[in-house]
């Protein structure tokens, strides 16, 4: 090859590399202003104490055995790590991390094409694509999801060191390979079906078993080219194992009592083709589609489509073998997924797609390029046609980027589109009232636990919600309850005593903190309380031991300081009374309760507690 030459497609190669990250960076340019969602993001990062460790080596060891929302991913937890040491809690670079994930991605994406096929063009058009999809928000916008952009970056990592392994036969190519491929699971569980995947690239673009590309001999060459994959049919098992065990003890399996196996069939059909439907018309978009019962025809029909497919990418197996590498590109990789072992309530999600429709992209792509090969002015026609296209959904990826502002806007949007998520409506609900708008909380609250009785968290949110209204005995039912379903029984018995003790029924609320304790030694709230009981029930020095306790855990709540001020004046000790009650003026300037306080124990006449 002449220097001109090479010099011509090194610069032909890196202006579509950076054709590339313009349209990934304009199209998902909203994510720069972006907030943290109080779905998993509180989990993963703004509420994950061993995440806001840092990079240390407190926070790898933490990271080694973390499990996180019923995950173990250790990668992802120490990337999210390495965020919070160089940006801290702000949103925008945990945001640009995940962009600069996804364009890293696009760009490996397009050189593996590239390397396999020898088609720069088509596989510029695939990857402008995947690129600008709508369905790809989902995964870029959301910082939990750090998991699929990370994965898929070493997933691609390894896939192309395949394909110079399969050209060259390397050991240190090999090895190489396994380390991307480790990392990627280590990442996210979601590659274990990249050995399959790697079978069907044997067949095309490859051709291991010969360019003619003739089914007997791909069957024939199936047994060696299976074993020669071994080591990552292994890795794959492992992972696949730990992924069971750890979903299954941390209880996000769903058991058959839940959703029957023919409920789960029903919806692995139904959910193959709607991903489908979401690929060519990416309208409606949500975080959250919950699980609903088909109609029979429905199942049916969609089972019929699925059926038609995969008969035809069979029988174009020789003549248009993209067609099957495309289609069992997305059957297969969607396999952990979609919801044989159901994890969660949602029937189907956008995330998943972040890799899988990828196959059907290829299929289509190579299925029109084929067609119109040599045909000048079509060619010309069919480029037009997709400049169009990829600006359209780069347009609507953009305006879907911006539901993802906060979580108050985007499960608004989530309820306008699904409106029978009950994920949606609880999110929600906290969103409102983590902003302290309870009473807008309070109906979604309600809303959820209607779509979803069984759903853990629902008789506390809503419990709590009407405490903090002051609708004391309608809150006591849910709390009451949600002291054996809720996954944080000594929340739940903090807040029930609480009610108990606006009720005035003392002895009660003391038993339900002290079980609170019992259960969280850490639970400060249920401390704070119960020293103020004691004080209410004339256990003067109980109450003054119990809520200097308070104030030595939580020293800047200022509430613990103007409660312990209370009860050193009932001591009689004024002195102490007064530095409480200044203490805490000076954590809440705007504190009217600690200023009376405090000119109440300057005329030393006790305030009431």
């Amino acid at each position: 090859m002449s220097d001109t030459k090479a010099n011509t497609m090194f610069a032909e190669r890196a202006g579509a590399y950076a054709a590339l990250c313009a349209i990934t960076l304009v199209a998902f340019w909203p994510v720069f202003s972006l907030d943290f969602i109080r779905l998993d993001d509180t989990l993963y990062v703004t509420s994950n104490p061993g995440v806001k460790l840092g990079l240390t080596a407190e926070g790898i060891r933490y990271a080694a055995t973390a499990i996180v929302s019923g995950n173990y991913h250790p990668l992802t937890v120490l990337s999210h790590q390495l965020d919070v040491s160089m940006f801290g809690l702000n949103p925008r670079g945990h945001h640009a991390v995940n962009l600069l994930f996804h364009a890293a991605n696009v760009c490996l994406l397009f050189r593996l094409l590239t390397a396999m096929t020898g088609a720069p063009w088509r596989s510029f058009i695939v990857a402008a694509l995947f690129a600008v999809h709508p369905l790809r928000v989902e995964s870029v916008a959301w910082v939990s999801e750090r998991k699929d952009v990370l994965s898929t970056f070493f997933m691609f990592l390894a896939m192309g060191a395949y394909v110079k392994f399969a050209e060259r036969k390397r050991a240190f190519t090999y090895a190489r390979m396994l380390v991307w491929y480790a990392l990627a699971l280590l990442a996210k569980p979601m590659p274990v079906t990249l050995p399959f995947l790697l079978l069907l690239l044997d067949y095309w673009p490859l051709r291991r078993a010969g360019s003619g590309a003739r089914v007997r001999d791909f069957a024939r060459a199936i047994p060696k080219l299976t074993i020669e994959k071994l080591p990552l049919f292994a890795l794959s098992a492992v992972s696949c194992a730990v992924t069971f065990v750890v979903q299954r003890d941390s209880g996000a399996v769903r058991g058959m009592e839940s959703v029957t196996f023919a409920q789960r069939i029903e919806n692995v059909i139904v959910a193959y083709v709607m991903y489908l439907q979401q690929l060519f018309v990416p309208v409606d978009l949500a975080p959250h589609y919950p699980m609903t019962d088909y109609s029979t025809a429905r199942v049916v029909l969609c089972g019929v489509l699925l059926a038609a497919i995969s008969v035809a990418a069979f029988l174009l197996m020789r003549t248009r073998p993209y067609c099957f590498t495309g289609w069992f590109w997305y059957v297969g990789t969607l396999v952990p997924v979609i919801g044989i072992v159901q994890v969660g309530n949602q029937a189907y999600a956008d995330r998943y797609t972040y890799v899988t429709v990828v196959g059907v992209t290829i299929a289509i792509v190579w299925t029109v390029g084929e067609i119109v090969e040599g045909r000048t002015a079509i060619q010309r026609a069919c480029i037009a046609v997709c400049a169009i296209l990829i600006f359209v959904l780069a347009a609507a990826t953009y305006r879907q980027t911006l539901y993802w502002k906060d979580s108050i806007v985007l499960f608004t949007r989530t309820i306008e589109v699904s409106p029978r998520s009950s994920i949606a409506h609880k999110v929600l609900g906290l969103a409102h009232a983590k902003g302290g708008d309870v009473a807008s909380a309070l109906p979604h609250f309600q809303r959820a636990i209607e779509l979803n009785p069984l759903d853990r968290d629902g008789a506390f949110n809503l419990g709590t919600a009407l405490l903090l209204l002051d609708r004391v005995d309608e809150s006591i039912p849910y709390l009451n309850a949600a002291t054996s379903v809720y996954e944080k029984p000594a929340d739940a018995y903090t807040n029930l005593g609480r009610a108990l003790m606006q009720k005035n029924l003392l002895p009660d609320a003391r038993m339900y903190l002290l079980k609170a304790l019992e259960i969280n030694p850490k639970q400060n709230d249920a401390l704070l309380n119960l020293g103020i009981i004691e004080g209410m029930l004339n256990n003067t020095q109980q109450s003054v031991e119990t809520l200097a306790d308070a104030v030595r855990r939580a020293p800047d709540n200022a509430d613990a300081h103007y409660n312990y001020g209370i009860a050193l004046l009932n001591a009689g000790r004024t002195e102490d009374a007064t530095r409480a009650f200044e203490e805490a003026l000076r954590l809440r300037p705007d504190f009217p309760d600690a200023a009376a306080g405090l000119e109440q124990v300057r005329g030393a006449k006790p305030p009431d507690s």
